[in-house]
């Protein structure tokens, strides 16, 4: 039976915020799912969406797919602190032509173990749970990532986002290249705005330009085979 994974994340202390910033951190949160969802197409097996509260659910083909899911979540909404967990295995229960709160199984039940697990640890707050004893290698190692990524700045963030872009840790079959185009051509960041340029048919040395106004042109073997102008903000 084939396995999915399923993604769950929720926001830390999300009792703490005025009525007010909690409406603005869900319209927030809706609008990154809105965006997530059509880069993931080709991966989702259930759409993203609220489940209960400001927790946010949806099933995934694979693992790496909800994983870079969430890494890209994680960047379009920082500085927010989440708490998540993937869980892997079978779809046993599916109704398919309902969302994916109405859905069951393992990759569902260990999702749910792995954020909680999450929220009780002060050291992990993303974890993932298949019952393998690879676990606790993945979970290590995506520790490490969130460790750099909590002491980023909004300009270290965006930076982030546009290279895991760029460089994806795995897109294979995840990501769709012209839904990824039309996100990078109308991504407009606090800090950054990005211009895709056509490339010289044949050009593929790696090479920076930095103008006078600080615009860096990049055109490196990246995924995508993309040349990308990043514009910094006055």
């Amino acid at each position: 039976m084939k396995d999915y994974a399923a993604l769950m994340i929720d926001l830390k202390n999300s009792k703490l915020y005025s009525i007010e910033a909690r409406n603005q951190i869900q319209q927030q949160i809706l609008k990154t799912m809105q965006k997530l969802n059509k880069l993931f197409t080709n991966s989702l097996s259930k759409e993203v969406e609220f489940s209960a509260g400001d927790e946010i659910q949806g099933l995934f083909s694979s693992p790496s797919a909800a994983y870079l899911y969430f890494r890209f979540f994680q960047l379009l909404t920082h500085p927010l602190e989440l708490h998540s967990g993937i869980g892997m295995g079978a779809w046993n229960v599916r109704l398919e032509f309902s969302s994916s709160t109405a859905q069951d199984g393992p990759a569902y039940h260990y999702a749910r173990t792995a954020i909680e697990e999450a929220k009780k640890n002060l050291e992990y707050s993303t974890l993932f749970y298949s019952k393998r004893k690879e676990d606790r290698v993945i979970n290590a190692l995506i520790n490490a990532y969130e460790t750099l990524q909590r002491k980023q700045s909004k300009y270290q963030a965006e930076l982030t986002l546009f290279t895991e872009f760029l460089y994806p840790i795995s897109a294979n079959n995840i990501l769709s290249k012209e839904k990824v185009k039309e996100f990078l051509e109308n991504s407009e960041q606090e800090n950054w705005k990005i211009e895709l340029i056509n490339p010289e048919e044949g050009e593929e040395d790696f090479y920076i330009k930095t103008g006078k106004k600080e615009d860096w042109l990049l055109n490196c073997p990246n995924y995508w085979k993309l040349v990308v102008k990043v514009r910094k903000k006055a």
